[in-house]
């Protein structure tokens, strides 16, 4: 027995149509390889392969966001790194203008330059990169120290002026060389020891620690509350903040010979500081060219594993474009026939 299929107009119609689709997708996909330079589907391409593929990637991302981070700190340590310099240039500069005058017209003539240093030392240790306080240790949200002049009158000149009247309770102008010592003794335990300091502070003592590496950490901030800082604010609370020239000429003395310990103690300590930050930056340096490497090597991996020929890829779009036109053109050719025409 002899059976027949079933033919009709619309089966000849959409018989290129089911081809076409498939060219299409084809097309598609070449043509997203040219754009890309890697294959369309790599896990159908490279089959078991694209585990090694992913791994690679997941690798590359790890030093791209290291290398990210790295610059975040670098920012953070070339602020801070200018800030130094900048305190410590007044550090000096004071301590050479307090050595540089005769021991009875000190307290008048430094008056002025103490309160004015100290007013600098507070703006940059209140410096801010992107809204983070370089100063504040891990506490990075608000500005550390408040401006010791203001009003409402700040909490450390409301403790220097307690610890003054309690020292000196008849006034200063009868005062010795054993009571300014006792005084700035016990004003440095009450405001400027790590412990007091925090009347003044909100930094926080611990510094960030950065991952600057896959195998390397580095310590990429400072602290207001640094010993060199306290110090260096000691000075000049002496020199601006206790009235200094009211004080008899001993007493005086005793306090600038004070003043000169601490400015040459915190820029020591300064100059330390400054040499921890710059060794972090050179490390940060040296890990980014070998990061950079790394990355260089498995990019180089990635691309053997899912590159693909552009000229290849070029002709395989030539073709499949004419294809898909010829397929178009049957597809109208079709659309004009009819089974109609052939029935006698």
């Amino acid at each position: 027995m002899m059976t027949t299929g079933f033919i009709s107009s619309l089966n000849l119609w959409n018989a290129p149509r089911t081809g076409a689709s498939r060219l299409q997708t084809e097309l598609a996909d070449a043509t997203r390889e040219i754009a890309t330079g890697r294959h369309a589907d790599v896990g159908a391409t490279l089959g078991g392969g694209v585990a090694q593929s992913f791994g690679l990637r997941r690798q590359s991302a790890v030093l791209a966001a290291l290398t990210q981070s790295n610059a975040a700190a670098s920012l953070r340590l070339d602020a801070s790194q200018s800030a130094l310099t900048a305190i410590q240039a007044d550090a000096d500069a004071m301590l050479k203008e307090l050595t540089g005058l005769p021991a009875d017209q000190r307290a008048a003539a430094i008056a002025a330059s103490a309160a004015t240093r100290l007013s600098a030392l507070t703006a940059s240790l209140n410096t801010g990169i992107g809204g983070q306080a370089v100063f504040g240790g891990t506490d990075t949200g608000a500005a550390p120290l408040t401006a010791y002049e203001g009003s409402p009158a700040s909490a450390a000149r409301t403790a220097v002026q307690t610890a003054l009247a309690a020292a000196f309770p008849g006034g200063t102008a009868n005062a010795t060389a054993g009571q300014m010592t006792a005084f700035l003794d016990g004003l440095h335990a009450s405001l400027f020891s790590e412990t007091g300091w925090s009347q003044w502070s909100g930094a926080s003592n611990r510094t960030i620690t950065s991952q600057i590496s896959l195998t390397e950490t580095a310590t990429t901030s400072a602290s207001a509350n640094a010993a060199p800082l306290r110090d260096l604010a000691m000075a000049y609370v002496i020199g601006s903040g206790i009235g200094l020239s009211g004080f008899p000429a001993d007493a005086q003395a005793v306090a600038t010979a004070r003043m000169s310990d601490l400015l040459g103690s915190a820029s020591r300590g300064l100059v330390t500081m400054q040499a921890d930050l710059g060794r972090a930056q050179s490390r940060i340096t040296d890990a980014n060219a070998r990061m950079q490497k790394q990355t260089a090597l498995l990019s180089a991996r990635i691309n053997a594993l899912e590159s693909v020929d552009p000229a290849e890829a070029k002709s395989r779009v030539d073709a499949l474009t004419t294809q898909i036109q010829m397929s178009y053109g049957l597809t109208a050719q079709l659309r004009s026939l009819s089974l109609i025409n052939f029935v006698s």
